[in-house]
């Protein structure tokens, strides 16, 4: 009697293995299929009963297997329709099983009629085809540790990898303010394996000529900082023009009449905002000359901008926009010295980005963008240039929005 229930329950336990063994192994063998092209956002499963037939298994293991990606997100289940991938599915290396020699054409009831140009599900088709292979070139090794410059970059990265796509690092510098030399970077995009390029605006005419020296014709979007390269196309840029003249109009109409600008050194960039200044002060017929410049990023350089705004405002001061928000330290530095307060005694506005910490003494106004919102549209705009390389890519600028806080206001 023990020896037939011992007997019964090792049969019992080993048809079980064997099936948890089949679903695994089906498991492994879709895994692959939908990691690799022509795998297609959108593209229909075909029905648990057909994959059933065509593997020999049952309709419960072809359940069970689909259960384990939908749960991960890469599958998903619309009621009457069907069961649809998702998103690109990110195969672990070296788990190629062999089992069922299951294909694309029996996995998938749309892909043929997918590829040959006919939409499937219109809620996923076009969000994002393949995992793509994005190169960011970028100058992020001049720039401060924790400058904006590297926080955008990290966006750029973690807003791709939330798409799906996998991203590697290029540099546009072969030392402290000397580009990579074109020959070397046009090697480098030779025997690039990337879909296509975000690249930063300091050294773009490098790139543009690297890229026609290499021959590429790989697509390719400019990421730019700030508004001083109009001249670059297709790009996505902060528009820190508008937000200057919008920073400048707020304090002419609360009736400020001594209003300054600080900007980060001599660029196109500062010399627009340094025209947009005196634009303003001049319609307004208000003192122009109020402009200073900070050389370079760090404390004793935006102390030094301050103190020779001062000077120039005979100690007279009403209003500043600082326009960067790395100045901004040394700026308060040099007022605080002064025994000067934002808010009580000269009112202060700062460009500021979403996520950068500004001095946390004060509750500051903002003209403020969003890196985050930046890097995702960014990468969206490449993304869609890659997909659709037919379509005229778009130049578009990310505005700034005002945070009110309590320093653009003099309490006196």
């Amino acid at each position: 009697m023990s020896q037939s229930l011992s007997s019964t329950t090792s049969k019992s336990v080993s048809k079980s293995q064997r099936k948890s063994k089949m679903i695994a192994d089906l498991v492994i063998e879709m895994s692959w299929l939908l990691s690799q092209p022509p795998t297609c956002i959108g593209a229909r499963i075909r029905p648990e009963e057909e994959l059933a037939n065509d593997l020999g298994v049952t309709r419960r293991q072809v359940r069970e297997a689909i259960k384990v990606f939908t749960e991960k997100g890469v599958l998903v289940r619309r009621q009457g329709s069907g069961t649809y991938v998702r998103r690109v599915h990110s195969h672990p290396a070296g788990q190629e099983s062999k089992t069922f020699g299951l294909t694309h054409e029996q996995l998938f009831l749309d892909l043929h009629t997918h590829v040959v140009g006919t939409q499937l599900n219109p809620g996923l088709v076009g969000k994002s085809t393949r995992s793509l292979r994005i190169g960011l070139w970028s100058d992020w090794q001049l720039s401060p540790p924790h400058s904006t410059t590297h926080f955008v970059l990290s966006m750029f990265m973690r807003h791709a990898q939330l798409a799906g796509h996998t991203m590697t690092v290029h540099t546009q510098v072969a030392s402290c303010r000397e580009a990579l030399p074109v020959e070397e970077m046009a090697r480098q995009l030779e025997n690039a394996s990337d879909d296509g390029f975000l690249v930063g605006a300091q050294y773009a005419d490098t790139f543009l000529k690297a890229r026609e020296l290499s021959g590429s014709d790989c697509p390719y979007y400019f990421h730019i900082m700030g508004s001083g390269d109009f001249d670059l196309h297709p790009a996505v840029y902060v528009d820190t023009a508008k937000a200057c003249e919008n920073a400048l109009n707020r304090f002419v109409g609360q009736g400020y009449q001594r209003i300054g600008t600080i900007a980060m050194a001599k660029s196109d960039q500062c010399d627009l905002e340094h025209h947009i200044h005196r634009g303003i002060m001049l319609r307004n017929q208000l003192e122009d000359s109020l402009w200073s410049y900070s050389q370079n990023m760090d404390v004793a350089s935006g102390m030094g901008a301050f103190r020779n705004l001062l000077k120039k405002a005979d100690g007279n001061l009403d209003a500043i926009y600082v326009a960067n928000d790395m100045v901004l330290v040394g700026v308060v530095e040099a007022m605080q010295l002064e025994g000067l307060i934002p808010g009580k005694d000269i009112a202060v506005i700062t460009l500021g980005n979403r996520g950068y910490v500004l001095p946390g003494e004060y509750q500051w106004s903002v003209m403020e963008f969003d890196p985050e919102m930046f890097a995702s549209v960014t990468i969206r705009q490449l993304c869609h240039h890659i997909e659709y390389p037919e379509m005229f890519p778009a130049t578009m600028a990310i505005q700034a929005a005002f945070q009110t806080g309590n320093t653009h206001l003099i309490h006196r």
